[in-house]
């Protein structure tokens, strides 16, 4: 069996949730512990089930997303990307981020932070959508965020453990990130985010924020980008698999 992400991570820290026991004592997962209280149910399903459906969920959002914002053929578009057939074969989390830029509801700030460097910062552009309105408007996009991570980081410290050692990774794998080359480039993004109330902004921001990242995180950006515009979209697609092709060609030294 191929060991993805979701059989050698993911999966065993929901198990080990299930059974009472912190994932983080057990499993090496930078993930904040209401990841797999969200992704929960797979637990209950048959094993040799569960192993599959980390393939399968990442489909089923992007059929979701693109039936959400009513344009079918994003699915395409995106779905034929390198990065999004890499994601469904290990079976990596970005899809729920691509689930959290769809609005601004209680919900969204726990998916966008599953992945921090795919789309953490599209809370700026919830900001944005909720400026002017009433302090109970924000209320209701942050209060539970608020108050159940913050407890959820209290019961799991663990989590911030690796958090903190998590810059001894980073000389160990590699990464898509141009970081810090592309710090001059966030600021501009998040007013952009917040004025525009846009979430694209935020998921370039978080990528250009975050030392480090595979070419997967990017499946949130170019959902956005060819749902703004589907020829954008397209041209984004080809440019995934150019860069395959430099990979493969030794141009850029990343390792699939």
């Amino acid at each position: 069996m191929l060991k993805t992400d979701w059989v050698q991570y993911f999966l065993p820290a929901i198990e080990l949730l299930l059974r009472g026991v912190d994932p983080y004592q057990s499993v090496y997962i930078v993930n904040p512990p209401w990841t797999f209280f969200m992704l929960a149910p797979v637990g209950l399903l048959p094993h040799s089930l569960a192993v599959v459906i980390g393939a399968v969920l990442p489909v089923l959002a992007l059929v979701y997303a693109a039936w959400k914002v009513r344009k079918p053929y994003l699915i395409a578009i995106v779905g034929l990307t390198f990065p999004f057939i890499y994601l469904c074969v290990y079976g990596n989390l970005d899809w729920m981020v691509l689930l959290g830029v769809l609005g601004a509801n209680s919900l969204s700030p726990f998916l966008l932070t599953v992945k921090p460097q795919a789309g953490a910062l599209v809370l700026v552009s919830l900001l944005g959508r909720l400026k002017g309105k009433s302090w109970q408007a924000y209320a209701r996009v942050f209060g539970p965020f608020l108050v159940i991570g913050s407890l959820l980081l209290l019961l799991f410290p663990g989590f911030m453990g690796y958090l903190t050692t998590f810059n001894v990774r980073l000389a160990e794998v590699a990464t898509f990130s141009l970081f810090p080359y592309t710090l001059p480039l966030v600021p501009p993004l998040l007013w952009l985010a917040y004025r525009r109330a846009d979430p694209l902004y935020g998921t370039l921001a978080s990528l250009c924020i975050s030392p480090y990242f595979l070419f997967w995180s990017v499946v949130p950006t170019l959902f956005l980008i060819a749902s703004r515009n589907w020829k954008w979209g397209i041209i984004a697609n080809l440019l995934t698999w150019v860069v395959v092709a430099l990979v493969l060609l030794d141009v850029i030294t990343f390792q699939f």
